[in-house]
């Protein structure tokens, strides 16, 4: 096996081509499955011949977002809302303690530096 075999996952291809059937002709969608679209070219107008190929577009992995973003009940949307929010609270707390805090330390050394 070569490397290049390993780090190059093969693409899928969507090509459009002209089909010629008995005089007619009409246009179909296919894949084809290839490393580059040059070879995916190559190959399609190898099938269906040359000038036949009109459209070649690489397929996005869909399939890997569309596993990643589930589809949430109103029920589940409400419950990360209330979730969300809350993280947010407790954000806000943790500010607001850090200011005081910040603010108590300041006054801490005026007076500090008033008793001088």
């Amino acid at each position: 096996m070569k490397i290049n075999e390993v780090t190059n996952i093969p693409q899928i291809y969507l090509a459009t081509v002209r089909v010629v059937m008995r005089g007619s002709t009409m246009t179909a969608r296919t894949t084809i499955t290839a490393d580059t679209i040059q070879q995916a070219k190559a190959m399609l107008t190898r099938i269906y011949g040359e000038g036949n190929v009109l459209n070649t577009n690489q397929v996005m992995a869909e399939v890997e977002v569309a596993e990643a973003a589930k589809t949430l009940s109103p029920q589940e949307l409400q419950v990360k809302s209330l979730a969300d929010k809350a993280e947010d609270y407790k954000q806000q707390g943790k500010a607001l303690q850090a200011r005081q805090q910040m603010a108590k330390a300041q006054q801490y050394l005026m007076k500090a530096q008033q008793g001088r």
